[in-house]
Formats: C-alpha cells, structure tokens, sequence
C-alpha cells in the first residue's frame, strides 16, 4: 500500500468505496456453518472482491459492531425500539480476504453493544490487519482520524456520524465516537482543515442524512459543501441505506451523498435498499500539489440465492449479472434489479458543482 515512485512527473493511487456493511440476522444464519458454531462470509463478497484488487485503498463503512458470541446477534432495544446489532468476528477476516484495507466505525450502530463492544471491536480489526477510524479505545485528542501513505501519497481520512441512536456516551469519554454537532459544523470543518494541512489528500466519510432518501437533506448539503471549502478532496456519504447524488467539482474534487447499502437484506420493504454504488476513483497528485479526483462507478445488488447447500446472500455486480445471469438468482429478483437500476441510474450522472 506504500512506496513512493519519484520517477513520475505526478503520482496516483486508486481507491474502491462502499457503503454500508450492514450485517442483520438472516445473513449470519446463512452464514453459519452446519453443526458448528462458526461462521463464514467470504462468499457474500465472491462477484465483487476482483474490483478490489484492483485498488490501492478500498475503504467500506463497518455498520455493526463485532462484541462477541451471542445467542442471537440482532436485537431491540427495550428503551428506543431501534434495532441494535452485532457479528461473529468471522466477517473481519472476510472482509480482510475480500481487500478492504480500511473500516469506518463512527455510525449511528458503533454504540449497539456500548463502550465495551465499541472496544472490542477495534480490538479484533486490529488483530485482523484492518486500519480503521471514526471511534476509539482511548483518547485521540487531535489526531481524531487516520493517516496512510499510499504509494507515495499522505491520504488522511476522518469518519463522522450524526449520532449513536440515542445509545449515550457519557461527557467524559464523548471522544470514543466523532459524533457531528448540527448546531456547530464549524468544529468538523475547523479538523478537515487540520488535517488538509498535514496530508496531501482528505477523505471525509460521514454518517448523516434520512434513511430511505434519494434526496439529500438541505442541511446534508451545507455540511458537505462547507467541507469540501475546508480541504476535503473526496467526501464518502453513508447512512440512507439508498443511493443519493454524486458530484463533482470544478476543481475536480468528488463528493457522493450516499453509496447505499453494500450489503444488507431489504430494509423497510423497499427495494432500492438492495442496490449499492461501488465508487472507484483515480486521485492524482501533480507537480505543484494540486490534487484531482476522476470517478467511475460499479452500482451493486445484495440479494438472496437458492443453492444446494440452502441460502446464502451475495453482492451482485450489476451490470455483469445482467449479461450473465447468476445462478440461483430468481427471475423475478433479477427483474427487479434491473427495474430498480434503470430507476437509480441517473443519480450518478455527475454533474459540477461550484463547490
């Protein structure tokens, strides 16, 4: 993931962004294995792990913490009525073997098993070689975000949530999350421009807006706007479990509202929870510093198959499936990804912005 090549006149990575990871109770039933208590996931990630391998920096949103074994790993909270989540560390080492490289944490599911599975957590993707950020163990004071030398480049990458779904932290470890103050952009935007003045190129992702929402919310667009003027070059938007807009700059920095879910099972008996965007940009970095952002996108589809070993989920590539048909797949799901794409499509005709 490291080296520098000071043999070019400018120098580029490539990186692969999905949305989020969203590991609800079907999908760990399937996943478990016959007459074990053991888990596997790598399938669900068989179509899509190629893109990956292609990137240098693959970065997806982890949406559940990882505490523990548990007799059942979905649950409600008595108190608020959300659903509160948690997965067999087993998904760690899938997504390792898939080619995730980074996981952000900060989400409104990082507190379903408090401060002790929010710990954990990071503890097993540090064992599993896993770099993350967006929630921490102990106190990062300014250093809120990660830093990694990609082939040469200083990328900084900071993951903010708009809240822990009412889970509270106590006011004197509020430093385990990077939670946004809506009355107080000014202190999200006042780190971006810190770290813009460390590193070469910023990655913002972050956990806002309404669930179910092609639109972005007015306030979603300010936040998103104000950090782009603050130094982010590339801003990864998560949370609606849809897909939202995508664009791009006039000085060619990308921002995208939300890539939707990479993989889940329906939500809310809406389809369009089914379809994510696998977002993969070329950065480059010329001479004088100036950094640029070219995208391109792969959209994506989770979905339930019948196999001789029972149900299993899997993320689709769309466009490959829709020339090769996947087996297992049924007609009336392969007709409706088709439907729901053709609907999503022009979300991601990009436009400029003068941001």
């Amino acid at each position: 993931m490291s080296g520098k090549d000071t043999g070019k006149l400018s120098m580029e990575f490539k990186l692969a962004a999905t949305g989020d990871i969203l590991m609800i109770g079907p999908l760990l039933m399937s996943a478990k294995q016959s007459n074990e208590n053991n888990f596997a996931f790598e399938s669900i990630f068989h179509n899509v792990a190629p893109l990956f391998k292609e990137a240098d920096l693959v970065i997806g949103n982890l949406e559940t913490p990882l505490a523990g074994r548990e007799a059942h790993y979905t649950q409600a909270n008595p108190r608020t009525g959300f659903s509160m989540f948690n997965c067999p560390d087993e998904l760690a080492s899938a997504l390792k073997e898939s080619g995730f490289h980074v996981l952000t944490t900060a989400n409104n599911h990082c507190m379903d098993r408090g401060t002790k599975g929010l710990a954990r957590t990071l503890q097993v993707l540090d064992e599993h070689g896993l770099a993350h950020t967006g929630t921490y163990a102990s106190d990062p004071g300014d250093e809120n975000h990660l830093i990694l030398d990609i082939k040469g480049i200083q990328v900084g990458i900071a993951s903010y949530s708009k809240g822990t779904n009412k889970n509270p932290l106590p006011s004197d470890i509020r430093w385990m999350v990077n939670q946004i103050d809506p009355a107080n952009h000014r202190k999200t935007a006042d780190h971006i421009r810190r770290l813009a003045s460390k590193v070469d190129v910023v990655v913002v992702c972050l956990h806002i807006g309404k669930e179910c929402r092609h639109v972005p919310l007015t306030q979603s667009r300010r936040l998103v706007n104000l950090l782009l003027a603050s130094g982010a070059h590339i801003i990864l938007g998560h949370h609606p479990h849809v897909i939202q807009p995508a664009f791009i700059t006039k000085d060619n920095r990308f921002a995208i509202y939300s890539l939707g879910n990479f993989i889940s099972t329906r939500l809310y008996r809406n389809p369009a929870t089914n379809c994510g965007v696998i977002a993969q940009l070329t950065v480059k970095k010329e001479t004088d510093g100036k950094v640029t952002v070219e995208s391109s996108f792969t959209p994506t589809w989770s979905t339930r198959l019948k196999t001789a070993s029972g149900v299993k989920y899997r993320i689709l590539q769309i466009h490959q499936t829709l020339l090769n048909p996947e087996p297992g797949q049924s007609p009336s799901d392969r007709k409706l990804m088709r439907k729901v794409w053709k609907q999503i499509k022009p979300l991601l005709a990009l436009r400029r912005s003068s941001s």
